[in-house]
């Protein structure tokens, strides 16, 4: 049996994202039949899915025969065995493989030929197809929550999964307007692979007492143009629900020191402070309202007006600063070197991996700093700095004064390896470049996947290419250098790219 435009759907689960499942196949023109064994289930996600596309309606984003005939093609049940007519089933229940497997013998009994898509987020497809009659229409389809509004579908093939029907259901993702990526089946899948260093890297900052979680979540949001901050984020996802995620991909991957799960989110867990849902995290929360969000470390400026600047060589990524000087009157001076700037005896390095204190000793000099990397520095309201831990007190006030001139705040962190978007892009570049070389995806497919499943700016290969995958792994190698726990080892296909480009590290 093929899978095409006018099978039958079939969705086993009606919580958040089966109804949410429900309500996207039925838009595309599917039968839909939605179960449920849990009393009250199925009526409560009509009432939900109702209320959502009245909503539409009201916005002028649906009309209301459209509504009404996406309401009339969802048919809830309480009876599994009304699945039978289902060319396609997507399972979108507890995560357990024991029950999810349970509920899949069940339906190869009932449907003699059908196909057994899984949403989940974690489980092994090859695991959950171990058993069954049929293992080669067992498939993940993995939608991101909410399953109506979040574009991506990571559809993921297990060991024995039949290929033809793999493409088959990515086809129909993508007919029903999803983003749809091929995944093979692996811990994490891709997004939640490659999305772990975005908080762990925040994580272990906190711990290091760099910074406070205000002032990292602004510097992300800043600087790398996230949506939210990490410890927002994990504040929305559940402080608990996170630490499960992380301690499983850490487990799966044989406590691999990449995923490696922080101590303060699991003493924020065992504490209740689950963020959101609890009313209190890594913040606190009024009435829904975030406390404290805008209680960032700001250097406040000197009244020196900086009148001329050198730089010294190429700033990477951070030549996009010269226009923004210039267009503010100051003297740019451009000369050969390693990439600083100069002015008024402080020499300001871009982020490298390495403290603003190594390079003040391997200068032997005292008025060091380093800047973080911007997305965008021209769009960007704020600067990050570090200070060498030799610097004499005039350094950042200076430095503040510099980058008011050009319209911009200097938020200040202690003197940290690598700083702190640095660090967490070139990570997250880092994971992204190991998904690729197990042959879990392919490079296209993981900037989808980041882009559209957690909303990321850019992709991590888009990442690569603005900050130069040279740049990159000198970031990582000199972490790894720093910390000595093969946290920061490079992946391999970072290294050949960088032989390949004749710049790669020693």
């Amino acid at each position: 049996m093929r899978i095409d435009s006018n099978s039958v759907i079939g969705i086993v689960g009606a919580g958040i994202m089966g109804r949410g499942i429900a309500q996207v196949a039925a838009k595309a023109g599917h039968e839909v039949i939605l179960y449920d064994s849990w009393d009250g289930a199925v009526d409560n996600a009509m009432k939900i899915n109702e209320k959502e596309l009245s909503r539409l309606v009201e916005k002028g984003k649906m009309t209301q025969d459209a509504k009404e005939k996406t309401i009339s093609l969802m048919k809830p049940t309480k009876n599994i065995e009304d699945l039978a007519p289902c060319s396609l089933i997507i399972e979108a229940i507890i995560e357990n493989k024991d029950i999810k497997q349970e509920v899949f013998k069940q339906i190869e009994e009932i449907c003699e030929d059908v196909v057994i898509a899984s949403n989940t987020s974690s489980i092994s497809i090859s695991a959950l197809a171990n058993g069954m009659k049929r293992p080669d229409r067992v498939i993940g389809m993995h939608f991101f929550n909410p399953a109506p509004i979040m574009k991506l579908v990571e559809v993921i093939s297990g060991l024995q999964s039949d290929k033809q029907l793999v493409e088959d259901v990515h086809a129909l993702a993508t007919a029903w307007g999803k983003k749809a990526v091929y995944v093979k089946s692996s811990p994490g899948f891709i997004v939640n692979r490659i999305a772990r260093p975005f908080y762990a890297e925040a994580l272990r900052v906190y711990e290091e007492g760099v910074s406070d979680f205000a002032t990292i979540d602004e510097i992300v949001r800043a600087g790398g143009r996230f949506r939210m901050g990490p410890f927002e984020l994990m504040d929305l996802i559940g402080n608990d629900t996170n630490y499960s995620v992380t301690e499983s991909t850490f487990n799966s991957y044989y406590q691999d020191p990449r995923f490696k799960p922080s101590l303060t989110q699991q003493e924020f867990s065992q504490a209740g402070l689950l963020g959101r849902k609890s009313e209190a995290g890594f913040y606190n929360y009024e009435e829904g309202k975030l406390q404290g969000k805008d209680e960032v470390n700001k250097v406040t400026p000197s009244n020196n007006k900086i009148s001329e600047i050198y730089v010294y060589g190429s700033l990477g990524v951070a030549d996009e600063l010269i226009p923004l000087f210039k267009k503010a009157e100051i003297k740019v001076i451009q000369v050969e070197g390693d990439g600083y700037i100069e002015f008024n005896e402080i020499k300001l390095f871009v982020a490298n991996g390495k403290m603003a204190s190594e390079i003040s000793k391997e200068l032997n000099e005292k008025n060091i700093a380093q800047i973080d990397f911007n997305i965008d520095y021209e769009l960007s309201p704020s600067i990050t700095i570090a200070t060498s831990l030799l610097a004499q007190q005039h350094v950042a006030p200076n430095i503040a004064a510099l980058f008011s001139q050009i319209g911009k705040e200097t938020l200040i962190i202690k003197d940290s390896p690598g700083m702190i978007i640095a660090r967490t892009i070139a990570m997250l570049i880092n994971e992204a470049s190991s998904t690729v070389t197990n042959g879990v995806c392919d490079e296209a497919s993981a900037d989808i996947a980041m882009e559209n499943g957690v909303n990321y700016p850019i992709g991590p290969f888009k990442w690569a290419d603005k900050m130069g995958i040279d740049k990159t792994l000198e970031i990582l190698n000199n972490l790894e250098a720093f910390y000595k726990d093969t946290r920061y080892r490079a992946d391999r296909g970072i290294i050949e790219k960088s032989i390949i480009e004749g710049k790669y590290y020693e």
